[in-house]
């Protein structure tokens, strides 16, 4: 089997890409100064060239790219999986989030996403949608939670964490294993990703301060009052537990 991912510098793909490896999975990493994004035959090209039995469509990128992502995999018989984010709900209400959940944020880039959820509806409505909370890593350098967290304290001198705010996350190793369990056995649809279960980002942000010995101040605050948690009872992602 053989898959083309895209997004491999960035923080969700690289560990989807080592989840495939695991499993004897060809992976063709989306290299953007080899191949380009602004040409549909360019594209439509490299996939048919690559041939994958999967496309994993991680990157952020116009929405023209995945327009022409999504044509040619519907017509060459490739199954696509898309990531999108609990980004695509307001930020003016409160969950939690449930499959039939409508997207209505104004935020750009939950726009952005809902936008392109939308494209591939229309286009290749057998896509998988697959959207994801924030994504808790154990290095700086990428858009995880523990890369904002260090950044936070390096900043400030401090971390300010609402003890009244529910999130969206789950580990990355974990997230990845999902990604690639939900494209290999089960049928297409719209997904949603979430391992937060019962615990406050308060409670997070303190979690990560222990597991990674971290020497963080931890202002406890009631600032944000919102519950962004998503359920999905078809997907089985470990909950977190601090017990």
């Amino acid at each position: 089997m053989k898959a083309i991912i895209t997004g491999n510098n960035g923080a969700v793909a690289p560990y989807v890409n080592r989840e495939l490896k695991s499993k004897n999975i060809e992976v063709t990493v989306w290299n953007r100064e080899l191949v380009g994004i602004n040409n549909e035959e360019e594209v439509y090209r490299f996939i048919e060239e690559t041939n994958p039995d999967i496309f994993f469509h991680i990157a952020t990128g116009p929405i023209e790219w995945l327009e022409y992502i999504a044509r040619a995999t519907k017509k060459l018989g490739i199954k696509l999986v898309f990531t999108s984010t609990v980004s695509v709900f307001s930020e003016d209400k409160t969950g939690p989030y449930k499959p039939d959940s409508s997207p209505d944020t104004v935020s750009s880039y939950g726009v952005y996403k809902i936008l392109c959820e939308k494209l591939m509806k229309q286009i290749y409505p057998e896509a998988y949608i697959l959207r994801l909370g924030w994504q808790i890593g154990s290095e700086t350098g990428s858009n995880n939670m523990f890369d904002f967290l260090c950044r936070s304290q390096r900043d400030n001198s401090y971390i300010e964490a609402s003890s009244q705010w529910y999130p969206s996350c789950s580990f990355l190793e974990e997230t990845a294993e999902t990604i690639v369990d939900l494209a290999l056995n089960h049928k297409f649809d719209t997904y949603l990703l979430n391992s937060n279960r019962s615990y406050s980002f308060y409670d997070i942000v303190q979690y990560l301060k222990r597991l990674h010995r971290q020497d963080w101040k931890v202002i406890e605050t009631n600032a944000l009052v919102r519950d962004d948690r998503m359920f999905d009872n078809r997907v089985t992602l470990k909950p977190l537990d601090f017990s």
